[in-house]
């Protein structure tokens, strides 16, 4: 009998509840756009001038090591205890870039 630790155990749900928190998140702040058609024409004459385009370079650096993450961890079936602490910090991260990027475009899309 193969005895499972304590932290693997913490690692594979910790891991497990964020995604799904994260993957409800997005779904939440993107479902109005698809719903209300207020919001829908909102989002299509908001124009967002950037000066500086490399700031995109994290958040995609993010979301791709999340993706990334997601799929090893997946693959080895949240069995490795490394890969589920990176994926659930990783998620994190991602969770409050997303909640923050809501919060400045709340203003805009829902007057």
């Amino acid at each position: 009998m193969k005895l499972v630790s304590k932290n693997h155990t913490t690692s594979k749900f910790v891991a497990k509840l964020l995604v799904r928190l994260f993957i409800l998140l997005l779904a939440a702040f993107i479902a109005p756009v698809f719903i209300n058609d207020q919001v829908a024409a909102r989002m299509q004459t908001t124009y967002v001038y950037l000066e500086n385009k490399w700031i995109f370079i994290f958040p995609l650096i993010l979301f791709l090591s999340f993706l990334t993450l997601l799929i090893l961890a997946g693959r080895a079936k949240h069995e490795k205890t490394d890969l589920n602490w990176m994926l659930a910090l990783n998620t994190l991260l991602l969770i409050i870039y997303v909640v923050m990027l809501f919060a400045r475009l709340y203003p805009v899309l829902y007057k």
